[in-house]
């Protein structure tokens, strides 16, 4: 009896190269010239675990705008080396999903929001939003800058408009949560919680508050 012939994709090959030398430029230009990004989203949804990390992989470098809710769905995916490709592709492309000019924008006031540079942060971040209002991740930026200020209700404004652009965008969810739970809205803030930890199952902290949240309502409740 003979064994079954197993083929091995171009794909394959040039991410088993990959994990082996970690050149990404050599990678990315290995895929970019036999797969499209509707072909790579396209295996990210059907084939196997190998390929599925691959795909997802790829994605981050060579995908666009119409590559992030297949992403955001490969966030949940069964297979954790899935999920996290998936999950670094997904924020590369949130940050990436501009013109260069307003990509370069949002990494100023990454930088100043990172460095808790608030008041600073908000004014351009405001002037962005403006720019490029389908910028999903502009508006994150926004909601953390108004966070930052302690103006919970500026920041569930924005958050809720980031996820207007991008309902798989998991860190909006935990901050609209954060707002709930200043506004003393515990339910709310579960409900938040809950649809992060739906999309992304692998944010433990995420888990942790809706423990701590059903415990104080059952305190309240008693």
């Amino acid at each position: 009896m003979t064994t079954p012939l197993v083929r091995t994709t171009r794909l394959t090959i040039a991410y088993r190269r990959y994990l082996t030398s970690a050149n990404s430029p050599q990678f990315a230009a290995e895929v970019d010239e036999y797969y499209s990004a509707s072909t790579l989203t396209s295996l990210l949804r059907r084939s196997d675990v190998e390929m599925r990390r691959a795909s997802a992989l790829a994605l981050g470098m060579l995908g666009d705008h119409s590559s992030i809710e297949s992403l955001g769905q490969a966030l949940s995916d069964p297979d954790r080396g899935v999920r996290l490709a998936a999950d670094d592709s997904f924020r590369a492309l949130l940050v990436r999903d501009a013109a260069p000019r307003h990509h370069q924008q949002l990494l100023q006031v990454m930088h100043l929001n990172d460095g808790a540079e608030y008041a600073a942060a908000l004014a351009p971040t405001m002037i962005l939003v403006d720019q490029a209002p389908r910028y999903s991740e502009a508006f994150h930026q926004l909601a953390i800058c108004w966070q930052g200020l302690d103006n919970s209700l500026q920041a569930e404004t924005a958050f809720r408009s980031c996820l207007w652009h991008c309902r798989y965008h998991y860190p909006a969810w935990q901050g609209l949560a954060r707002c709930r739970m200043l506004a003393r809205d515990y339910e709310g803030a579960i409900s938040a919680l809950r649809r992060c930890v739906e999309i992304c199952p692998d944010v433990e902290n995420a888990r942790v508050q809706i423990r701590v949240l059903e415990r104080r309502l059952r305190q309240t409740d008693a």
